[in-house]
């Protein structure tokens, strides 16, 4: 019953009050009309009567409903604080114990446990059904581990926390093993044990850990670590901590300079092999962060793909290369293609081709001249998903290109089976030319490429000798440093216009 209903009941028992009220004393007032004073003390009698039943009643009434109130306002809280599905605390009441009953002073009496689920391979290989008994059977787990100088939560759908007053270092340490023990001895179901489904961070907690918020964010850094490895359990010493806060405001600084647009698109252009006209760029990133200036891929991509922030940036940098497409339509530059570059777990996504579409409707482009460029892992990782997704792509218009091609995780006969327009030679076999069999390794995946209708860019051409050796072959394309750097949008432009001028002078 909630608070409006409440009222409204009340509101009721109140009318009636005054409606039994009113009937009693127009009976008085009848009574003394029609019969006289004689009978003024029997209508008098009854007039109080109904008074006293209807005062009564409502007392009733009121009481049961402030009692019902009281109750619901009970459970309300409780709610609040207690996970639904497994009926122990959750973050809020984590937060609300962390605070208010561990004080500053003995806050380093305790240390916290962070556990985390592998929810991901269990959904995956075993179901919803099985990963839900991992979680119900943790939170028993936990439970059962509850004392009075210690609580556990709930904190997030495959991650738990288990605070503890500590005692001597062996006994600390046995009773984690004793409890990650006990995890791993559940078998849910017709579900057989083939690896550890269970991973604990331990930290023993400083006076000067005051946010539940940065605690639990690194102690989870911390913790998946350890996911897809042997090890089960670390303990988290203050440097680790200390590394894991800084990823922290690093990845706020991240989440900021996407609202404010820091991320920009810069270009690296790519020559005809036989004309040397530029054909096509690669769109690429840098991080124009107001604080540490230009930043490469090599500061954030990392760690965004860690967070899962790298699935926005890859639909981020698509719709900028859409917009430049978009702009160069009946310019100097309305023949060329531009490649964007998409992770193995954007292209993954259930949904990654309506989201490409969507981006890619708001601006009037030919679709063929934005190439898809993949790299070879993006694939391996799930390829029905990431195979059915490149091939809606081409149906909608858009090239695929394979990025990085030999850089060791597709086999040969795999590019019979990927949907794709173009191969780009990873810059590591270019090097390898330096040997004969490097040569004829080189040339031999130019001709099997050619072979099936396959067009062949060269990554990383940075010398007079690799452009000699990259003209004297039948690739398509040539790519790197010896034709253009990594340049801003703007600047990009002018330099191909001073390069054009300077070919056909």
């Amino acid at each position: 019953m909630n608070n409006k209903n409440i009222k409204m009941v009340i509101l009721i028992m109140l009318i009636l009050m005054i409606t039994l009220s009113s009937v009693s004393a127009g009976s008085y007032a009848s009574n003394i009309i029609a019969e006289g004073e004689m009978q003024y003390k029997h209508a008098a009698t009854g007039v109080i009567a109904g008074l006293s039943v209807s005062c009564t009643l409502f007392a009733i009434l009121f009481v049961v409903v402030m009692i019902k109130l009281k109750n619901t306002h009970k459970q309300i809280k409780r709610n609040k604080v207690i996970d639904s599905e497994t009926g122990i605390g959750n973050l809020v009441y984590f937060e609300r114990c962390y605070n208010i009953g561990i004080s500053d002073d003995v806050r380093d009496n305790y240390h916290i446990a962070y556990i985390i689920i592998d929810s991901s391979y269990l959904q995956v290989y075993h179901g919803e059904a099985v990963f839900l008994d991992f979680v119900k059977y943790t939170a028993g787990v936990l439970h059962y581990y509850e004392s009075d100088d210690g609580f556990a939560a709930r904190i997030t759908e495959n991650g738990f926390v288990y605070v503890f007053r500590k005692s001597s270092e062996e006994e600390t340490q046995g009773r984690i093993a004793e409890m990650i023990n006990k995890l791993n001895s559940y078998v849910s179901g017709d579900n057989k044990r083939r690896r550890p489904f269970f991973y604990v961070a331990a930290y023993n907690l400083k006076k000067t850990d005051k946010s539940c918020e940065l605690l639990l964010f690194n102690l989870r850094k911390n913790c998946n670590k350890l996911i897809g490895t042997d090890r089960q359990f670390v303990v988290c010493e203050e440097n680790m901590m200390d590394k894991a806060a800084e990823e922290k405001e690093l990845l706020e600084s991240i989440s900021r300079g996407f609202k404010n647009e820091e991320f920009k698109l810069y270009l690296q252009f790519i020559v005809d092999n036989k004309t040397k006209k530029i054909m096509s760029a690669e769109a690429l990133s840098r991080w124009n962060s107001p604080d540490k200036g230009i930043l490469g891929p090599g500061n954030y991509i990392q760690l965004m793909e860690k967070t899962g922030l790298i699935v926005e940036f890859d639909y981020y940098m698509f719709e900028r290369t859409c917009r430049q497409l978009h702009k160069w339509k009946d310019t100097e530059f309305d023949h060329m293609t531009i490649s964007c570059n998409f992770t193995r777990i954007t292209i993954s996504e259930n949904d990654f081709v309506e989201r490409i579409k969507e981006i890619a409707n708001k601006y009037v482009f030919d679709k063929s001249q934005l190439i898809i460029e993949i790299t070879e892992d993006a694939i391996e990782k799930n390829m029905k998903n990431a195979l059915e997704n490149i091939a809606k792509c081409k149906k909608l218009g858009f090239k695929i290109a394979l990025d990085d091609m030999g850089s060791g995780y597709t086999s040969l006969i795999n590019l019979c089976e990927y949907p794709i327009d173009i191969v780009k030679i990873d810059r590591e076999i270019l090097l390898k030319t330096q040997k004969i069999n490097g040569k004829h390794l080189f040339a031999g995946i130019i001709a099997l490429s050619h072979n099936l209708g396959l067009k062949v860019v060269c990554e990383g051409v940075e010398t007079d000798e690799q452009n000699e050796l990259v003209s004297s072959l039948e690739c398509d394309y040539i790519q790197g440093w010896y034709y253009s750097k990594v340049l801003p949008r703007h600047e990009g432009e002018e330099y191909a216009r001073a390069y054009t001028q300077k070919l056909l002078a």
